[in-house]
């Protein structure tokens, strides 16, 4: 726009202070250099019929030689807009040019000179506005300085709401008022900026007390979006718990006075109950931890916890139930077998928990919306330990009871069974998770995490009430009077059950017997740690980076590692057959642990789906209960939450390569032993009884490393 064209004033802002106009009216370069350097007046305009320019922008000019910026730290634009919302003038808007003018008469005699002035205020880009200085100007500046100054400090007063500092109306201001202003100025604005600095630090304190570190877990979910439903336990719910009681109390009154149970087999070697109940005792740990895995870190989050905390949470009662199986030996004396007593236990400890299941479950569902937090988060720690060391105290006396009814060619069988379905009980948990969420929310809002997970240990009641009716209603109360033929064949059953093997431990001399087993050793901590660890990080990372919901991730958890368990099921059924060797499965098994791990890496941002194609590589493999499988939730979820997916990828990794590297010496050392010795066999090897381990007597003796016939079998 041409500099020649006349432009009225105008913006948001209507009438000048007075106190303003008074000085202007001694000194029109205040007043112009005041509005234009403050953003008072914030663009200049045609009339009312035109658009406002497009290249127009404030005015900083140099010329005036103030900078508002050291003395103005506030905001004069709320000033003036507070102005303007009581200004009784129904347009809220007057011109300021007719301000000017009726202020500063006979100072705008020309346009040119209105112009000239109004050039303080704003300029126009294109072409350049060249403000031409003069002689008015310089002999002007002095007096502009000095009233600016109280000028400066009257807002200050006025920003700081105080009354004493009030000087509405008054003009009349001392050179040692000016210097006293200005100081005072300094001196607020450095009080201001400590005390802005004071608040952040303690906003900052109460930040950090209340959340964790800063984690991918707490920045990246929002806990809004929980949900605050809670879904209270039904009556029939609390009458069906009752009922039970009631039937199983008066059942143990009918057979303590010599009544059979209800379902008693007839033959307890070919019974498929007791497999059954040996089965369930072994899966149902897994799938209780298993189901918590999904709704674990959401529930964590609810309670002011981090992701590590949550995987504590999940692995807290793994050593308690170490624990609870070595107390459960002592229970019971396996010389001196009572077949009543051990059934009482088989009753009455899965009793216990299921009240402790249902007391833990009535807790966290009634208090889902209270904000004591820490002390429910330590209650239901109190709780799971309480309840991981109750049950597994009836697990010693299952499987020496299974022992005692189960044929010696048989166990082999049954133990590959009891292996998977350990493995199975991994994998299935997250689903039935799935399930019960649906069933529970029945197409409703979102259940708050404290009431599923209240939910879920009232599944955990339903397990302990499984396990409780096997002792109640199938295990005898009374062995039976005939001896049990362990060793007879019958056409019944398989002819040999018995794996395959290329490991011929018997025949080998005491120090590589000695090596393979502490390789064993290394390796039973090495695999639980990686698997332990690859369920509940793989969940984590799914809702954490990939936005997936805990329902998701279980129904898909499920389907991808179910197959793991097939294909493992498929290995062993090859093995029985004879139609693989043992050592070249164990190895492959180990490498294609490594192999899944690539998957984990993310070099280039990579779907949800290869994470669980990774599980599902890494999870055909063996599982234990050591103290390895404790650590597996922690340390997983410490590394997903603090270090990314790529951190994790290679700490799996790095387990997976130590775990190949035992397999390979335990695998190489058989195969060195194997070269050695061609002329030793399957069939010439006997391999000894379980029994006979057990009691430790001596099976056999190594002469110049070939084997001898074991010795004949005490009757």
């Amino acid at each position: 726009m041409p500099c020649t064209e006349d432009y009225q004033t105008g913006g948001e802002f209507s009438v000048l202070p007075t106190w303003l106009l008074a000085k202007g009216r001694s000194s029109p370069k205040v007043l112009a250099t005041y509005a234009g350097a403050t953003g008072a007046v914030k663009k200049i305009r045609p009339p009312m019929s035109e658009a406002p320019p497009s290249d127009f922008k404030l005015c900083k000019s140099s010329d005036a030689k103030v900078k508002s910026q050291r003395f103005l730290p506030w905001n004069l634009g709320s000033w003036f807009r507070a102005r303007i919302k009581n200004d009784s003038d129904a347009s809220g808007v007057h011109w300021i040019h007719d301000s000017l003018g009726k202020a500063f008469s006979g100072v705008f005699d020309t346009p040119a000179t209105n112009h000239k002035m109004l050039g303080c205020f704003g300029e126009v880009t294109e072409p350049t506005c060249k403000r031409r200085r003069g002689p008015r100007v310089s002999r002007m500046r002095f007096a502009a300085i000095l009233l600016l100054y109280p000028c400066f400090a009257e807002l200050q007063c006025v920003s700081t709401d105080d009354l004493s500092c009030d000087r509405e109306g008054s003009d009349e201001l001392s050179l040692s008022q000016w210097g006293s202003g200005f100081l005072q100025e300094t001196y607020q604005v450095r009080e201001r900026e400590e005390r802005q600095l004071s608040v952040s630090v303690v906003t900052a304190t109460k930040a950090s007390a209340e959340k964790p570190l800063s984690s991918a877990s707490w920045e990246l979910i929002d806990r809004a979006l929980f949900g605050s439903r809670i879904v209270h336990f039904p009556w029939w719910i609390y009458a069906g718990v009752f009922g039970f009681f009631v039937i199983v109390f008066f059942h143990e009154v009918h057979v303590s006075r010599g009544g059979v149970p209800i379902c008693q087999p007839k033959k307890l070697e070919k019974s498929i109950g007791c497999q059954l109940m040996g089965l369930w005792t072994n899966a149902s740990p897994f799938v209780a931890m298993s189901m918590q895995v999904p709704i674990s870190l959401d529930f964590a989050l609810s309670l002011r916890q981090g992701a590590t905390s949550s995987g504590f949470f999940l692995s807290c009662g793994v050593i308690t139930g170490l624990c609870a199986m070595a107390a459960g030996k002592r229970l019971v004396d396996e010389e001196n077998w009572n077949q009543f007593y051990v059934r009482r236990l088989l009753i009455v400890i899965p009793l216990i928990a299921m009240a402790l299941s249902f007391a833990s479950a009535i807790f966290i569902n009634e208090t889902s919306g209270s904000e004591q937090v820490y002390l429910i988060w330590w209650v239901m720690i109190g709780f799971t330990v309480a309840g991981s060391f109750i049950g597994p105290l009836s697990v010693i006396p299952g499987i020496i009871f299974w022992t005692k009814i189960t044929k010696s060619k048989n166990r082999t069988f049954w133990m590959i069974l009891t292996q998977c379905a350990r493995n199975l009980g991994l994998v299935v948990g997250p689903g039935l998770f799935a399930v019960l969420r649906t069933a529970v929310t029945g197409g409703g809002d979102r259940v708050c995490p404290r009431s599923m997970m209240g939910w879920v240990n009232l599944t955990l009641l339903v397990f302990s009430l499984i396990s409780a009716s096997f002792g109640a209603f199938v295990m005898p109360a009374r062995m039976p009077d005939y001896p049990l033929n362990l060793e007879e064949d019958d056409e019944d059953d398989p002819d040999e059950l018995v794996m395959a093997s290329d490991a011929h431990l018997e025949a080998m001399p005491e120090p590589e017997r000695e090596r393979v087993v502490w390789n064993m050793i290394w390796y039973a901590f090495e695999r639980p740690f990686t698997l332990a660890a690859v369920e509940v990080s793989t969940l984590m990372m799914l809702e954490v980076y990939y936005g997936w919901d805990p329902y998701m991730t279980g129904i898909c958890f499920t389907a991808v590692c179910s197959l793991g368990i097939v294909m493992s099921i498929g290995t062993t059924v090859a093995l029985v057959k004879g139609w693989v060797i043992e050592s070249h499965v164990f190895i492959i098994s180990a490498a294609s642990s490594i192999i899944g791990c690539l998957f984990l890496v993310e070099i280039v941002p990579t779907p949800g789906w290869t994470l669980l194609i990774a599980d599902c590589i890494i999870y055909t493999g063996a599982t234990a209960v050591t103290v390895s499988r404790f650590m597996g939730p922690i340390v997983g979820r410490f590394l997903v939450d603090y270090g990314g997916r790529n951190v994790y990828a290679v700490a799996q990794l790095v387990m997976c390569l130590m775990g190949t590297r035992t397999v390979y010496k335990t695998v190489g050392l058989i195969w060195r032993w194997n070269r050695a010795n061609p002329q030793v066999s399957v069939k010439d090897t006997e391999v000894p009884a379980a029994e006979k381990l057990l009691k430790g007597e001596e099976q056999s003796k190594i002469k110049n490393g070939s084997p001898i016939e074991a010795a004949p079998e005490d009757q």
